[in-house]
């Protein structure tokens, strides 16, 4: 059917779906729908698995259909179950559109919907299902205008004109771009609007047409001798003895120009060239997979009379992570809105993408972003967090792919520095909670922005992100016994109760929602680490060794043995756990020893010394065990980290001190 072409002038603005619901569908249930605001541009679905973006995406695939050759039609399985294993009936599917242009609007009129004077396109698809008789499942399904599928059925040129592209994960680009029947190359081809007039003779005077070109070219190889004593022998030695006299069969041999035209294009390929040379080489995945990207992109900006809506899943596959930022830039430029006074002319795409590449959203707009988790929309644009104006270019220009894995775990530990990075995984692994079974990330952001980080996953209003965050800062008060060390900044002893306080106060800001806030019990980790008594001697191995930079095993070995000797001689000396922890952090304090070193060959020792669980809980300080619970889902707000009796978690209160009154504002918020 040869498509009506429509040309509007909008100014570079697009009729573009505005939401999309789902109600009984998949993971969304009837109870808990999903509703996810879309802008007309970029739109970047990201989160963990299972979080129900794939959903999303079908859900969009399901209502408005795509320009391949998909077979989209729902089944069984497109119907929620309910956590007690029920299965619902129905659902509802919704894609709501909003800016139509006044041809739009007169053109669909009586698909739209009149909101306060406002109109607007309502896309539903209802799916239900009834058992049989012979005790199977009878799905039925009917697209429909109106918020509730009320409205009129869509008819063919409606369709036509909000199907959508679409992308799947893990595309076969270079079986998609080869020649075949019904190769995804020709169906592109085929909807080239320039490819409508090559499918017949041109006409007199005017250049030759592809058709013009292909016959000409099967002239020239049906008259070649070689083609054509193939062909004479086919015919004379074997198709005469086997022709009825009435019927006789006779062969060509040639290109097939004389077929249909979509014969013609699936013989075409779409192919990279060569680095060097003439020669057809094979190039890899990635390459090829931009390629294919680039023709679906091609057909997307070639039909002004269709909504241009591209769905994506997973771009970044067979892509190395700068080819994934190139690519999101491309596609940044495309999805925006065309600049006049630059000159652009584009047309705007709408792009709903989903991806599990860190460095993929670290190269996007965090106001383009919407996390999925647990089955629910959580936007990321400034009137949904509680990120400001000044956070955002601070994110813009910090948030990097080591960073963005934060829009996939399931929890978050935010520290400060390298030693805790490398110094978690190793203490949460002899607490029988090891990090990564339980999805849990770790973003360090260096001293720089710790709470704007956080701030990304608190939200002004409505439901918190099931995601759990855990701060760990330094306290960064030195003990009196320090003084000798810090020479003139004040120690606690020094420090007004008030500016204590008012220092407790800052690192609890802005906890709330998800985040909670586990401050050092005195000076930093390494320091609050040598503090306890079971800890101590491995902390000062570790500082020590990662004072040489020899590691020949003879020397690692006597210089272990010195060490513990001096720590033995300290102990025997009388000297307070204090003022050992201030011995054992002083090369660190000094940078005589880097934090990263420390903190690479303590997690080595921790990993090799013999304590259970338990032990080791008793060992460490509390704070640390109050957040890897609390990312790992054992910690309640509010509760101590190792639960006892009343009298012992009193205890444990008083010794806190001041760090025990912020815990407690952290949560009470």
């Amino acid at each position: 059917m040869e498509r009506k072409q429509t040309t509007t002038s909008r100014g570079g603005e697009n009729m573009y779906i505005s939401e999309i619901h789902a109600s009984g569908f998949r993971c969304f249930s009837a109870a808990r729908p999903l509703n996810i605001q879309l802008s007309s541009g970029l739109n970047i679905l990201v989160g963990p698995n299972d979080a129900g973006k794939s959903a999303i995406v079908d859900a969009a695939r399901y209502v408005l259909w795509t320009r391949g050759d998909d077979y989209i039609r729902p089944d069984l399985n497109d119907f929620h179950v309910a956590a007690d294993g029920t299965r619902e009936c129905d659902f509802v599917v919704r894609c709501t559109f909003d800016d139509l242009s006044p041809e739009e609007e007169a053109r669909f009129l009586e698909w739209c919907t009149n909101e306060k004077g406002k109109l607007r396109l309502h896309v539903c698809l209802r799916g239900s299902r009834r058992i049989s008789s012979g005790g199977g499942s009878v799905i039925s399904s009917q697209h429909r205008a109106g918020a509730e599928g009320e409205g009129l059925p869509l008819d063919g040129e409606l369709r036509e004109y909000l199907k959508a592209t679409y992308l799947k994960p893990l595309r076969d680009a270079e079986r998609e771009m080869r020649a075949g029947r019904r190769s995804r190359l020709s169906r592109i081809l085929g909807a080239m609007p320039a490819m409508g007039a090559q499918n017949k003779p041109a006409a007199l005077g005017a250049p030759a047409t592809l058709h013009d070109t292909l016959t000409a070219a099967d002239i020239e190889v049906r008259a070649n001798p070689a083609v054509g004593g193939v062909a004479s022998s086919v015919n004379s030695d074997f198709l005469d003895k086997l022709s009825f006299v009435d019927d006789p069969l006779v062969a060509t041999l040639d290109l097939g120009a004389g077929g249909s035209f979509d014969q013609i294009l699936e013989r075409f390929e779409l192919y990279l060239n060569a680095k060097v040379g003439a020669e057809r080489v094979q190039r890899g995945l990635g390459y090829n997979n931009l390629l294919f990207m680039a023709a679906e992109l091609l057909l997307l900006q070639s039909h002004p009379d269709q909504v241009p809506f591209l769905l994506i899943e997973e771009p970044e596959a067979h892509l190395h992570p700068q080819h994934q930022t190139l690519f999101m830039e491309v596609l940044a430029a495309r999805a925006a809105k065309p600049d006049p006074v630059k000159g652009e002319t584009h047309q705007q795409v709408q792009v709903l993408l989903t991806t599990h590449s860190p460095q993929l959203a670290a190269g996007a707009e965090l106001e383009t972003m919407t996390m999925i988790v647990d089955h629910r929309a959580f936007p990321l644009g400034a009137a949904h967090t509680r990120l400001g104006v000044d956070d955002y270019e601070f994110l813009r220009r910090f948030l990097d792919a080591t960073k963005a894995n934060l829009f996939f775990a399931r929890a978050l530990i935010v520290v400060e520095g390298d030693g805790e990075h490398l110094l978690l995984p190793a203490i949460a692994e002899k607490l029988g909670r090891p990090l990564s079974a339980h999805g849990v990330s770790i973003v360090n952001v260096g001293h720089r922005g710790l709470f704007r980080y956080s701030r990304i996953l608190q939200r002004l209003a409505g439901e918190a992100i099931p995601v759990p965050v855990a701060l760990i800062p330094d306290r960064d008060i030195p003990p009196p016994e320090a003084k000798a060390l810090v020479g003139e900044r004040k120690t606690e002893n020094e420090l007004k109760p008030e500016e204590i306080a008012a220092r407790l106060k800052t690192l609890t800001r802005d906890i709330g929602d998800p985040v909670d806030a586990f401050i050092a019990d005195s000076w930093t980790l390494e320091f609050d680490l040598a503090l306890q008594p079971e800890l101590a001697q491995s902390v000062y191995r570790a500082v020590r060794l990662a004072k040489t930079s020899s590691r020949k095993p003879a020397f690692l070995a006597n210089l272990v043995e010195s060490a513990d000797k001096t720590y033995t001689g300290w102990l025997e000396a009388g000297l307070s756990a204090t003022e050992i922890a201030v011995k054992i952090y002083q090369p660190v304090h000094d940078k005589e020893a880097s934090k990263a070193e420390v903190a690479e060959q303590l997690a080595a020792i921790l990993r090799k010394r013999t304590d259970t669980a338990e032990q080791m809980r008793e060992r460490l300080p509390a704070y640390l065990l109050r957040a890897i619970d609390y990312v790992t889902g054992g910690y309640v707000p509010g509760a101590p980290a190792f639960p006892a009796n009343p009298a012992e978690a009193e205890e444990e209160g008083d010794e806190d001190g001041e760090v025990g009154v912020a815990g407690e504002e952290a949560a009470g918020a």
